[in-house]
């Protein structure tokens, strides 16, 4: 099987769904670009600090907050023209986020509640939120599109497909931020968020054809919270909030000690995501090999030292010059290995969770995700204000310390269940 397999449709596929798989790739395209290029933007011409970029980062995740905006646009257009008017606004975001080094005379009401942000950094959070609205329904709407025109016993083959382009759309939005950061030249991120921009805004548009609607799809999942599940709520929050504080705030630190360029920013997220694509495979090979609860606390271990590098580097006596941004630089781009076992987390309840118990538990799953990507960021924030990055990577030890004692508790009630996967009733 080529490569190229996973992006062909069969001749009897719905055009909906191809042209979904198609604006997949742009918005992924498109959200990769900013995403790379944001902490470059904030650090080097906005001249934001962390508590700013934390407060950018927290904005940015409120969208999933509005989701009620999309339900009452699907009780009016159908979901294939709402698809592409989504990637549009996500391109529109992205074109006006070059402008956010401008104070502007709408915004100034935010300004003056917001008075310990710097209003750069409110211009930013209100693009960011434009974007982030546009990108997080989009995947919902198309994923709600799979499986309302495609029959169910292939539905799971078309997700997987359309996977697939939203993979290589974000391979090539990190890649163009990558190349273009290593050139110089004047007005360049307004050309670069126009050539991010522009092809969301253009094909959104052509793309938004009236189709037939299609009713949304309705979550009927009783949600079921139980105290033998806290290791799970606390290993799945406190994962995603390392997450958050190592490659975000350890790339703007990258960007605001060592006030590395674009290019080499671009190149850890394209490195990232490159060694997520292809190591997911052996990963998985791993974790049936050695056991969830080996891979978590690896996993966790090695996080540890990876933020007590960021803390060292912090230090005064490391120079800006110093070869160690190099070496924080090949660490946040290898931290995406990591990454592939928290996959542990969820696999792990199968073995004393019953199926309605997991169902409900992937839900919780994703809220904790979410509150996590809320409140982080400007917790982030505030810890560097009181006592620099230290704070910031010191937190990010405790959380990871917290993490590989949970871990070592859900081994103990692995053990204590008899090794038995629960039943249903």
């Amino acid at each position: 099987m080529s490569l190229f397999s996973f992006f062909r449709f069969e001749e009897k596929t719905d055009k909906k769904i191809k042209i979904a798989a198609n604006l997949s790739f742009l918005a992924c395209f498109g959200a990769a670009g900013w995403i790379a290029s944001a902490m470059n933007f904030s650090a080097s011409e906005l001249n934001l600090n962390a508590l700013d970029f934390g407060f950018v980062l927290t904005s940015n995740e409120l969208a999933v907050i509005f989701g009620f905006i999309i339900s009452l646009l699907l009780s009016y257009i159908s979901e294939s023209r709402l698809l592409g008017i989504l990637v549009s606004m996500a391109g529109t975001g992205i074109i006006l986020t070059a402008l956010a080094g401008f104070e502007n005379p709408i915004f100034g009401f935010l300004y003056s509640i917001f008075n310990g942000i710097h209003p750069f950094a409110i211009n930013m959070a209100i693009f960011a939120f434009l974007l982030s609205l546009s990108i997080e329904y989009f995947e919902m709407s198309r994923d709600s599109l799979v499986k309302h025109s495609t029959d169910s016993t292939m539905t799971a083959v078309i997700l997987s497909k359309i996977s697939a382009y939203s993979l290589l759309g974000t391979a090539a939005g990190y890649l163009v931020v990558t190349i273009l950061g290593f050139f110089s030249f004047d007005y360049f991120y307004y050309v670069l968020y126009i050539l991010i921009g522009l092809p969301l805004i253009i094909i959104g548009i052509m793309s938004s054809k009236q189709a037939e609607a299609a009713k949304a799809l309705k979550e009927n999942v009783e949600l079921i919270i139980r105290g033998k599940f806290t290791n799970f709520y606390i290993l799945t929050f406190c994962t995603a909030s390392l997450n958050i504080i190592m490659v975000f705030f350890g790339t703007f630190f990258l960007v605001y000690k060592f006030k590395m360029s674009l290019g080499f920013i671009g190149l850890v997220f394209l490195l990232h995501s490159a060694l997520v694509f292809f190591l997911r495979r052996k990963a998985t090979e791993i974790m049936k090999e050695k056991g969830e609860d080996k891979t978590m606390k690896i996993r966790y271990m090695v996080t540890i030292v990876f933020f007590a590098v960021l803390i060292v580097c912090a230090a005064p006596f490391i120079a800006e010059h110093s070869f160690m941004k190099y070496v924080v630089l090949g660490l946040l781009a290898l931290y995406g290995t990591t990454t592939l076992f928290d996959v542990s987390i969820k696999s792990f309840i199968s073995y004393f969770a019953s199926p309605n118990e997991q169902r409900s538990n992937q839900m919780i799953y994703t809220r904790l995700i979410q509150l996590s990507k809320i409140i982080i960021p400007v917790t982030g924030g505030v810890l560097w204000k009181l006592l620099d990055f230290y704070a910031v990577f010191g937190f990010g030890i405790l959380l990871a310390g917290l993490c590989l004692w949970r871990a070592f508790m859900i081994y103990a009630a692995y053990n204590d269940s008899g090794n038995n996967p629960a039943e249903e009733g």
